[in-house]
């Protein structure tokens, strides 16, 4: 089974802004705390950090990038049982999903593994912004690399003529929206409900289409419509394709864009693999960026910033940050 690569910028902020701290002394001091302390529950879930290794992949010095294993516990378990037979046995510990990450400091990169039922990438900036303090404006930031000719250049556009969403309903639908959809509730909640309707039906294929028509005097919003791209969690399963119909800023033409498939910095690795162990994945991981991929993505941070501030790394701990405490029930 194939596993699919995410690729992000990463950088530790303060109110001073993006800082040269190393995101891999950062992780050093996370995994020296206590393992009560590395858990969290947030009002995403419950993860923690709990695997590390160091790549040592290739002749080149990679002494402090970081191979990090993110755990998610899962609230509905599932049942062991024997092929052939009624056999259904409860699960009597705690469930995880592993998400294997690599973590390049001198790059400011991460690769992330997507994995659907583990720590999405989201998930995992606000699980280590828990150990950082609020005081000063500490923060650890994700910045998604995008592809060219997507995102980038439909946000410069100022021209989109229509937005259309293919939902597959084979599975039970999930929310289609990240927290940046609280921002828009009246449209999301209308996407939402249509999508249901859809479902309940029995339908297992539904498109839904956000368009000028011939007759509209006023143009939709285009800041509002950047702001439904935005909201919509293009990782969701029951999304097969967010089509975007806009102005190319470049050449003047009207050019289409499938932002699920192409927006986001991705590759798919390990093809001939079923193994779905953390060091398989790591390995797996390393093996491709530092070996075929020619270190792809390492100089993207400089589209983000090009200054760093010199920082101290603030003190790690388990912080609250407004969620609720580290515990296990």
């Amino acid at each position: 089974m194939a596993t699919t690569i995410q690729f992000f910028n990463v950088f530790l902020k303060n109110n001073r802004g993006y800082t040269s701290i190393s995101v891999s002394d950062f992780l050093d001091g996370i995994i020296s705390l206590d393992e009560g302390k590395r858990y969290v529950h947030n009002s995403h879930g419950e993860y923690s950090l709990i695997e590390m290794l160091l790549p040592n992949m290739n002749p080149n010095n990679n002494s402090m990038d970081r191979l990090v294993g993110f755990a998610n516990y899962r609230d509905k378990k599932p049942f062991t049982g024997r092929r052939g037979t009624d056999e259904k046995k409860e699960i009597a510990g705690d469930v995880l999903e592993l998400t294997t990450c690599l973590f390049i400091p001198d790059y400011h990169l991460a690769v992330i593994e997507y994995n659907h039922f583990g720590a999405r990438p989201k998930h995992i900036e606000r699980y280590l912004n828990a150990f950082l303090p609020t005081s000063g404006g500490w923060y650890f930031e994700m910045i998604p690399i995008e592809t060219e000719g997507s995102f980038q250049k439909i946000r410069s556009s100022n021209d989109i003529r229509g937005i259309e969403i293919k939902l597959d309903l084979m599975t039970g639908l999930s929310n289609l929206f990240n927290s940046e959809g609280n921002k828009i509730q009246s449209i999301t909640s209308a996407i939402n409900s249509t999508a249901e309707s859809f479902r309940e039906i029995g339908a297992n294929i539904a498109t839904i289409n956000l368009g000028q028509g011939r007759y509209r005097n006023s143009p939709m919003e285009f800041d509002e419509l950047i702001n439904f791209l935005q909201a919509i969690d293009m990782e969701n399963d029951n999304i097969a394709s967010v089509k975007v119909k806009y102005r190319n800023p470049t050449s003047g033409k009207l050019e289409t864009a499938d932002l699920k498939n192409e927006g986001q910095l991705k590759r798919v690795i390990m093809e001939d693999s079923n193994s779905t162990a953390f060091e398989s994945i790591a390995i797996g991981i390393s093996n491709y960026y530092y070996e075929q991929s020619n270190r792809l993505a390492n100089q993207e941070w400089r589209h983000v910033t090009t200054s760093l501030q010199s920082e101290e790394l603030p003190l790690i701990d388990r912080y609250s940050n407004g969620e609720e405490s580290s515990r296990i029930e």
